[in-house]
């Protein structure tokens, strides 16, 4: 728990103070901040966090200990009425004080308060501000050491990507017949040969398989590979450890050189607005101005509206990469959610859009990492053409 740094970040962000509390363990973001143990609290407990000053601890009388580890002043309460008078000496009228909820609930990844305690806290006129930029600069922002297990986790997958179309190629020069699942079995044994760690297979289709990008094929579903035809494969993984980060892209292909007329234009169209993406965040940056997950998301709805495809959209843009594939930072979204949390520096976020129509998927995806000096930098190729296998 740095608490210097924390305090920096609310006199930013022009906010008095920052509130964490738990019960039975069900806020998870607390715990992990203020690195509370497996043994869940009975009772409520509080940890605010002023601007400037000291920290204040509150616990129940009956639970004394469990904060014992974190820097503060501590106040014991008896009872319900015992908890409201520390929280009056606490909580002051017309502060703004972080917590861990989402106006509307558009970052669900944050919304760790429940309605009725924000009732609760209302009542000592304070005004509840979402904390989650600044959750982004304890878990969204990334080390050097990081961002190097994300180039190396991006070596192995391109490894087991090429591994992957030298298997299809040869299968088929040879006459074997091939399908989804003998694909995706040889994939298991390529993923297995090496050190990194995947959260779930890859996902992909072939042909109108890859309108669905959520499909993963069975024995009875499996779809034969076949000269012409469409492949998109999505996959993602990191290094093993507690410090490492997932690399996550989707990349189309097509068997043999005969690319439909029509996958190729599409191809084109998501490369161009994944493209004139890059551009408006690194113009935003360039200039000193703040980039918003659901203004990149909106953008890109735009740009394939105005292709004619928004009927096509099926998810949003991007979102975070952190240790787990899916970040607690900001993602590209105004699509499923209003993500209105800023693209900080040090961050990174998949790129990723893509239209889906009855007979052809496209999803062109990448990872994005903000250096410190706002620069945009990704780890790896760039797909810029279908791939013929």
């Amino acid at each position: 728990m740095d608490i210097e740094k924390i305090q920096t970040l609310l006199k930013e962000e022009q906010l008095d103070g920052w509130l964490f509390t738990d019960f039975h363990g069900h806020d998870f973001i607390s715990r992990e901040m203020l690195a509370l143990t497996d043994r869940a609290c009975t009772r409520r407990l509080f940890y605010y966090i002023p601007a400037q000053g000291t920290p204040q601890k509150l616990l129940s009388a009956i639970e004394p200990l469990l904060l014992d580890h974190l820097p503060g002043e501590l106040h014991l309460y008896k009872g319900i009425a015992g908890q409201r008078r520390a929280l009056k000496e606490i909580l002051h009228p017309g502060q703004k004080i972080a917590c861990q909820y989402s106006p509307g609930g558009n970052v669900p990844t944050v919304s760790t308060v429940d309605a009725g305690l924000l009732e609760y806290l209302r009542e000592f006129q304070i005004t509840p501000v979402s904390s989650a930029d600044l959750l982004q600069h304890f878990g969204a922002v990334l080390t050097d050491a990081q961002i190097e297990s994300h180039r190396q986790a991006g070596v192995i997958i391109h490894r087991i990507l090429n591994k992957t179309f030298h298997w299809i190629r040869q299968s088929l020069d040879e006459g074997e017949p091939i399908d989804e699942w003998a694909l995706l079995e040889q994939m298991k044994k390529y993923i297995a040969a090496e050190d990194i760690y995947m959260d779930s297979p890859p996902f992909f289709g072939i042909d109108e398989h890859g309108s669905d990008p959520g499909y993963e094929p069975t024995p009875q579903s499996a779809k034969p590979i076949c000269e012409g035809s469409r492949l998109i494969i999505d996959i993602a993984g990191r290094l093993p450890g507690e410090n490492t980060i997932y690399y996550d892209i989707s990349w189309c292909m097509n068997v043999g050189p005969d690319i439909d007329p029509e996958y190729k234009r599409l191809f084109h169209i998501v490369n161009d607005v994944r493209r004139r993406i890059l551009s408006y965040i690194q113009e935003r940056l360039n200039a000193g101005q703040n980039v918003r997950g659901c203004d990149v998301d909106a953008l890109a709805q735009s740009l394939l509206k105005d292709a004619n495809l928004s009927e096509y959209i099926m998810h949003r843009t991007g979102h975070n990469i952190g240790h787990t594939c899916h970040g607690i930072g900001a993602n590209l979204d105004d699509y499923e959610t209003h993500d209105d949390r800023r693209l900080l520096p040090g961050t990174m976020f998949s790129v990723e859009p893509g239209v889906y129509t009855k007979r052809f998927g496209v999803r062109l995806e990448y990872d994005v990492h903000i250096t410190p000096d706002r620069k945009l930098k990704i780890y790896g190729p760039v797909q810029d053409e279908i791939l013929v296998i």
